[in-house]
């Protein structure tokens, strides 16, 4: 027992030095144990409720419908909880956040015979829970880190999310096969319930952060992104990286289970998306730095377009699977920087701090305005492989304007630290 011990906390020391979370705050761990805890309830619902819809429903684009809806209401529960975030301490806003989560599973056990009827109602819980958690995830993420050690924070929490994404779909899509009828569902939701009151309590033990009971800033903020060059970019870009975000986080499940309606396989493939996810991010966090971030971006999006491009020549199971692993091992590389890049204007940008609340909202905005468009462009195609396939490529290919975006609103920064050594000198 006591050898067995000893390799688990070689195992253990050996993760937290090799990815540099020695370099991490206690209150970052303490948000991060908390956020791992949220993900096992939370990283396979949208998968399943999707799988679902198509289980109770004929409707073509159903699935599709309930996202755009889930993705306006993350806009609309940002906002609030932005204005929110003045007047309340961070523990009341995340507690809202997880309580609405925790709603959202109750409406799926209680309306799940009559899911496709009363879909709407569980998208806007869906929608507003996210966005009252996502806020304060990305402000806990900017304050507990630097810019020298946000990748290493960032890629960790990619780490954690990585591993709870090999279990919980493995388990879901297992226990939801093994049951007759929707059984498998009820047993799953109920459990995503229940590890969401854990995560309530894990709530109660993060550091307090009281409110400084000013006023909202929007007016300023959208002052500042269209006659200001850096926030007019750093805006922008996320809504360009919205439009592929929005249908690649469930549409290639939906893909995959439209050519087999089997959980099972869905559960599978989550699950090698969550393994390259954790490898990606490991690499990601050896390799990528402030300098460098931009460029590996535009190469991932250079090399998920020529992927994407194999279904050309076979849709099936198999491609999608391999579209599906490349998409999570390139996204990493892709979607990070957007967020570092933001971050970056907060440090270097004066003021900038100033208006955090209202800027996560408003990205928030555009992002999902972005991915509304995305999901639209999908459904206005015509029908057929061809045309299913040139839309994901079209939208991949949008990512090289966020990469332009992210690297015209970093040249831009530089004019801040020019006129900060001028006013040192």
């Amino acid at each position: 027992m006591a050898k067995i011990t000893g390799i688990f906390k070689r195992i253990k020391s050996s993760l937290f030095f090799g990815l540099g979370v020695d370099r991490l705050t206690v209150e970052f761990r303490k948000f991060a144990l908390m956020h791992v805890v949220y993900l096992l309830a939370t990283s396979t619902t949208t998968v399943f409720v999707n799988t679902l819809l198509m289980r109770v429903s004929t409707e073509k684009y159903i699935a599709l419908q309930y996202n755009m809806i889930q993705f306006a209401f993350i806009s609309i529960g940002m906002v609030i909880a932005a204005i929110l975030m003045h007047k309340l301490i961070n523990k009341k806003i995340i507690f809202i956040g997880v309580g609405m989560s925790m709603l959202t599973y109750l409406l799926v056990l209680v309306f799940m015979n009559t899911l496709d009827i009363f879909y709407p109602m569980v998208a806007v819980s869906h929608g507003i829970a996210s966005g009252f958690y996502w806020i304060i995830y990305f402000d806990s993420v900017m304050k507990y880190s630097t810019d020298e050690t946000r990748d290493v924070a960032m890629n960790f929490i990619g780490v954690c999310g990585g591993f709870v994404s090999l279990v919980m779909p493995l388990v879901s899509g297992y226990t939801i096969g093994a049951f007759s009828g929707f059984i498998g569902y009820y047993v799953m939701f109920g459990i995503f319930f229940s590890i969401s009151g854990v995560a309530v309590y894990l709530v109660t033990r993060l550091d307090v952060e009281h409110p400084d009971r000013e006023k909202s800033k929007f007016f300023r903020l959208f002052k500042n992104i269209y006659t200001e060059k850096v926030w007019f970019f750093v805006i922008h870009m996320d809504f360009f990286k919205g439009i592929r975000e929005g249908a690649f986080s469930f549409f290639l499940n939906v893909l995959l289970f439209s050519i087999v309606k089997s959980e099972g396989l869905v559960g599978v493939n989550t699950f090698l998306v969550g393994g390259t996810s954790m490898i990606a991010c490991v690499i990601a966090s050896k390799i990528s730095r402030p300098n460098n971030r931009i460029r590996y971006m535009s190469i991932a999006t250079i090399l998920l377009t020529l992927v994407t491009t194999l279904l050309f020549i076979k849709l099936n199971t198999v491609t999608v699977l391999i579209l599906s692993i490349a998409n999570s091992m390139l996204g990493v590389f892709m979607v990070n920087p957007v967020t570092t890049t933001l971050y970056t204007v907060f440090d270097k940008v004066p003021r900038a701090k100033e208006i955090k609340q209202e800027t996560f909202a408003i990205t928030e905005c555009y992002k999902n305005v972005g991915r509304i468009l995305g999901v639209v462009f999908i459904m206005v195609m015509p029908d057929g492989n061809f045309w299913s396939v040139l839309s994901l490529v079209i939208l991949v290919l949008t990512q090289i304007i966020t990469a332009i975006f992210a690297k015209i609103t970093m040249i831009s920064i530089k004019k801040y630290d020019s006129e900060e050594q001028l006013n040192a000198g």
